[in-house]
């Protein structure tokens, strides 16, 4: 017998409920330029010297980050 409840479930008939976030130049700026709260948590990654810092709060909120860096895509969960 299952546990789970199927008349509540909901299930979206179309797209991601959270879509991805796909950062673009729009979104770049250095963190000195972003008047960022001091106790802001970030993510940072680095692929062959170029580097990426994410907001946590936007990561807990889209969950997935995708994009290009140095010449290659990449795809950031949390």
């Amino acid at each position: 017998m299952s546990r789970i409840d199927r008349s509540k479930i909901k299930v979206r008939k179309r797209g991601y409920q959270f879509r991805p976030f796909r950062p673009t130049a729009k979104h770049e700026r250095p963190l000195i330029d972003a008047n960022l709260p001091l106790d802001s948590e970030l993510m940072a990654f680095e692929r062959n010297g170029e580097r990426r810092v994410l907001l946590v709060k936007e990561m807990i909120y889209h969950h997935v980050a995708q994009g290009e860096l140095a010449g290659e895509p990449y795809l950031i969960s949390f």
